[in-house]
């Protein structure tokens, strides 16, 4: 693990009335006992900037897309500083501002911003606080890494520590070079050492933002597309290149030592698989240059292949070492699992692997692509969060900037059932975890966003009155399955408003919503997708009786993803058909396993040919190679194997209650593992004797009451 560094991260700054003053001066005045020196001043905004110190001019940067891909190093500012008091002054004005669109409205307030920070021998300052706006107090517009503007070009290696200070850098030691043209490449303790003789030398082009972008990973994939374009220009088939596998998709980054004796340039692709790597005109290409003797590192990005190119000039030897990082929120995994089913203990740590490296600046559906905060993605990541980690603050970042930055009159991302997501997501943070504190932290925006949901009521029909803005599922559903979908989704978002308000009466919840009264059939029609008949059964406006008429005689067929897949296997576990459920999961999930999946994906389909990753798209607004092979949306099983298998469920708020009830899915004889709670860690250990009877113990922390299904139990 990397240690980051102790200084305070900068912020973004401008004055309190946003975009409406798009002309401020920033100041700060400093004073200094002892003269600096190697003094360094670097800076990224949104707008045209004059730079100045103690009143003179040092240089004038025009408005220009680019100004926020990095950080530009003010190479004007003095490298020395005499001892005294200094200020620095930046007149900065905007003409254009970050784009703002439903999907991400609740970034409304971040549509300009300047950041940056003076770097001198044991001397640091960063944006903040201190620093003025027009006279008044700069205000904080967000920290380093979030969006709009992500991570910037340029950045010292330790800013990877995100604005939250929690992200950390982890070495892969177990990557593999699967081929090497030109060149030795050898791998030992993490270490990749590139040797070899150049045949060429490139002039790198350089791709600057031309439009500002509604958040960062659409401008690198613009950047990227550009020099993919680029690339394929070019004959490669001569020059020394590298194939990479990290063994699993990561969040990664990699440093790269020059040991050589000139300069060498790295063109580099990453991607997902092999044939995103080979195809995708969008995947990641990214280029790098090295003087002798110095160490250069890229931004973290979801891949698991990686080609790196290199060029020097022509006829001279290069060496080049590489260590990759794995970049994420250290997170403690308390919660366990070991069968003698590996296909089972597989499903499992591939899903906490997923959760895991999606754990960033906020819970991302996934490392290779957007990096907004969706709202369903994270309700559903959550769902396994809960059982796996011993801390959920990034839950509660994600719930809280869109539940504080969506205004009255918006739905979450723009569409309709976000809203609701996000507020079963509160719901189900405060029915896990017992947390008041945050929930009446929230109290101001689930009161507004649940009048939002109300204002759209029809109170004499009941349900929401909405046509427009619904998703549901990425499959292709009709306008009469998205319809009755949404009122599913609004009675179980309304169940669990009125045990929210009954158990925290201090919130003050008051809503009058009506339910919708819709007949089964509307939800069971042969014609309808799993998406729209799942959710139709556990809303409860398919009885019991038809609920299992359904199950039992249902195969999984094309399309579906796996959230509807992973709600198919919750209805099957609501009617003791855990056998069933299990086979749903070790259809899909172990399905993707084994197609060589090392992250669970945004999508799965039962008939797709050897290019898998071409075939996921099952969504008309994706191109081929755009579906995520990582998506955090799909580490769900975790809940489902600790509830069934595990056999821990949660009954009362905060873990204070659980039902043990173990089954022995999938021809399991033996099961030991730990589950998290709030009070502490679960122990469970059980295993079948030879008349198949479970024998079973578990330890539960003080504060725990377990309810007991087994004779034996204890």
């Amino acid at each position: 693990m990397t240690v980051m560094n102790l200084k305070v991260l900068p912020k973004w700054i401008w004055h309190n009335e946003r975009e409406k003053r798009p002309a401020t001066v920033f100041s700060l005045k400093f004073v200094i006992d002892r003269e600096l020196l190697n003094v360094s001043f670097h800076a990224s905004f949104t707008g045209a900037a004059k730079v100045r110190l103690n009143h003179s001019l040092l240089v004038e940067k025009e408005e220009e897309a680019s100004n926020i891909d990095g950080w530009m190093r003010i190479d004007e500012f003095p490298q020395r500083l005499p001892a005294g008091e200094h200020e620095i002054q930046i007149d900065m004005s905007c003409s254009k501002f970050i784009p703002i669109a439903d999907v991400n409205s609740y970034l409304g307030d971040r549509r300009v911003g300047m950041i940056a920070y003076l770097e001198a021998d044991n001397h640091w300052l960063p944006t903040d606080e201190n620093w003025m706006a027009d006279g008044e107090i700069a205000t904080i517009i967000c920290n380093l890494g979030e969006e709009p503007f992500g991570d910037l070009d340029n950045s010292p290696d330790w800013f990877v520590c995100g604005g939250f200070g929690d992200i950390e850098a982890y070495p892969l030691p177990d990557i593999n070079a699967l081929s090497a043209k030109y060149m030795q490449a050898e791998v030992a303790n993490g270490v990749a050492i590139l040797t070899g003789k150049s045949s060429r030398n490139l002039e790198m082009i350089s791709i600057r933002s031309e439009n500002l972008e509604l958040f960062y990973h659409l401008r690198k994939q613009t950047q990227w597309k550009k020099m993919r374009e680029w690339q394929n220009t070019l004959d490669l088939s001569n020059t020394a290149s590298v194939l990479f596998d990290l063994g699993k998709e990561y969040n990664s980054r990699f440093y790269a030592s020059n040991v050589g004796r000139s300069s060498v340039k790295l063109l580099w692709n990453g991607a997902e698989s092999l044939e995103e790597l080979n195809f995708y005109e969008g995947c990641i290409t990214e280029w790098m240059e090295i003087k002798a003797g110095q160490t250069e590192w890229n931004l973290p990005q979801g891949f698991r292949f990686i080609r790196i190119f290199i060029f020097e000039e022509q006829g001279e030897d290069f060496q080049v070492n590489l260590k990759f990082q794995s970049v994420h929120v250290g997170l403690r995994q308390t919660g366990m699992i070991q069968t003698d089913v590996k296909v089972v203990d597989a499903i499992f740590d591939v899903s906490a692997h997923t959760s895991r490296i999606c754990h960033q600046i906020g819970l991302w559906d996934g490392i290779k692509r957007d990096r907004l905060n969706w709202t369903f993605d994270f309700y559903l990541a959550a769902k396994s969060c809960y059982y796996l980690w011993e801390d959920h603050k990034v839950i509660r970042r994600a719930i809280k900037e869109l539940g504080v930055g969506t205004p009255y009159g918006h739905w979450m991302n723009g569409i309709c059932e976000y809203t609701l997501w996000w507020i079963k997501s509160i719901c189900e943070y405060y029915f896990h975890t017992g947390d008041k504190s945050f929930l009446m932290e929230m109290r101001e925006p689930l009161k507004r966003h649940i009048q939002w949901v109300e204002a759209n009521t029809d109170l004499e029909k009941g349900g929401l009155n909405v046509q427009e803005g619904i998703l549901i599922e990425w499959t292709p559903l009709t306008q009469t399955e998205r319809l009755v979908s949404l009122q599913a989704i609004y009675r179980m978002t309304r169940k669990d408003l009125m045990r929210i308000a009954d158990e925290l009466q201090e919130l003050e919840l008051d809503f009058q919503w009506t339910i919708a009264w819709l007949k089964e059939d509307e939800f069971l029609a042969d014609t309808h997708l799993l998406a729209t008949k799942v959710l139709g059964i556990l809303s409860g406006y398919v009885s019991k009786g038809k609920a299992i008429e359904f199950l039992d005689n249902y195969e999984l067929q094309d399309p579906f993803t796996p959230l509807s897949a992973y709600q198919l296997a919750e209805c099957y576990s609501l009617f003791e058909r855990h056998d069933e459920a299990y086979n749903i999961i070790k259809t899909v999930w172990g399905g993707m396993l084994e197609k060589g999946a090392t992250t669970f994906w945004e999508a799965f389909k039962l008939d797709s040919g050897s290019d898998f990753h071409d075939e996921l798209t099952t969504y008309t607004a994706y191109e081929s190679y755009r579906m995520s092979l990582c998506h955090s949306w799909s580490s769900t099983p975790v809940q489902w194997i600790c509830q069934t298998v595990l056999g821990v469920e949660p009954v009362d708020t905060g873990f204070a209650t659980v039902r043990f009830n173990p089954k022995p899915v999938g021809g399991i004889r033996e099961c030991h593992g730990s589950v998290q709670t709030p009070n502490g860690i679960i122990l469970i250990d059980w295993h079948l004797n030879d008349n198949d009877v479970i024998h079973a113990n578990i330890q539960a922390p003080e504060g725990v009451t377990v309810l007991h299904t087994l004779s034996n139990g204890c």
